[in-house]
């Protein structure tokens, strides 16, 4: 397998993770409340990460797209291409800064959460460079995570498996697609250009699978770690902090620091991805590009600050974009 597999595995399961999952607030929403469900809910989101994976990129690697706007002028034509790619773009940027905004607000009681924003901007500039640049730091964040998450799981004496008595409803399988939907679309924004430069179409298809591996031994994770812990954390924000915050002293200003680290690498991935083909059909400058975007991310970020159900607004208007792409990739089924 060539390295190229898995710098798309790596950047196709840290985007799918989230720039904020290490906080554990949508793995607990969409899948920790449902108990059983939810890990099955798990699984089946990984299954559904890795063939629309496989399908949607290796299709793009095909046709040579190597931006949302080309995908969507093969997918509905020029008349929508253009605001179907623009309404994309800003959900996507939307989503980012009110994801940002609320984990700064409750991740350091102490510290403004005005400086975590303003310095996980920062440091996208320090990382925005080049794709080596951006897959070397999303590995190193990954580990980190994984680190992070197998020192709290091997605190744990015993992982409670409720019965599929609790929540027998069809509300975890609506949830499991509406996380799907979200975060394929992240991954798929964050990989597209990536796919494009593979030598062979196998290539693309060993980098999705392995990264939908990847995705669903981190989901795995967390959500036993929920499970252990869930009359500390199933009423928090950010029940990962609550976890570490009774495990250890500073556990918070960990639980921040890897997630400034993760939150940059994976904003500074998004950009690359959105902002690039842009400027290369429009022959426009790069840096401009990227701070224009960057200021959008900001805004949102202190969007949700103000007001706090933006948040599930921008989350939902996502969702559902996402999940109109892989309907209509699925209705189309093209070659």
């Amino acid at each position: 397998m060539d390295k190229v597999a898995w710098y798309i595995a790596v950047l196709f399961a840290g985007s799918a993770l989230g720039g904020f999952y290490l906080g554990g607030y949508e793995w607990l929403r969409f899948f920790t409340y449902f108990g059983s469900w939810g890990t099955i809910g798990i699984a089946l989101a990984a299954l559904g990460l890795g063939w629309f994976g496989v399908q949607l990129l290796t299709f793009c690697h095909r046709k040579q797209i190597r931006s949302l706007y080309e995908l969507y002028y093969v997918l509905f034509g020029e008349a929508f291409a253009s605001s179907l790619s623009a309404i994309t773009h800003i959900l996507l940027l939307g989503y980012t800064g009110v994801m940002l905004g609320q984990q700064a607000d409750f991740l350091l009681e102490e510290f403004s959460p005005l400086w975590f924003i303003l310095l996980t901007i920062a440091a996208v500039f320090f990382i925005l460079n080049r794709w080596r640049w951006i897959v070397t730091a999303t590995a190193i964040s990954l580990s980190g995570g994984l680190l992070l998450f197998g020192l709290i799981f091997s605190a744990q004496s015993h992982v409670p498996i409720p019965s599929l008595g609790y929540q027998l409803n069809v509300n975890w399988l609506i949830h499991a697609v509406f996380f799907l939907a979200l975060h394929f679309l992240i991954g798929l924004a964050t990989t597209l250009p990536l796919a494009v430069r593979a030598s062979h179409e196998r290539t693309v298809r060993s980098g999705a699978i392995i990264g939908a591996g990847i995705f669903l031994l981190f989901t795995l994770l967390g959500q036993a770690i929920l499970l252990a812990h869930w009359h500390d954390s199933h009423a928090s924000v950010l029940p990962i902090k609550q976890i570490l915050v009774q495990m250890m002293p500073g556990g918070d200003w960990l639980l921040a620091i890897l997630s400034f680290v993760h939150g940059g690498v994976i904003i500074a991935a998004l950009l690359y991805s959105l902002s690039h083909p842009i400027a290369t059909r429009q022959h426009l400058q790069m840096l401009p590009l990227i701070v224009a975007m960057l200021l959008t991310v900001f805004v949102f970020s202190l969007l949700t600050l103000v007001v706090p159900w933006s948040m599930s607004a921008i989350a939902s208007a996502a969702t559902y974009c996402g999940m109109f792409l892989m309907g209509w990739y699925v209705w189309k089924q093209p070659n």
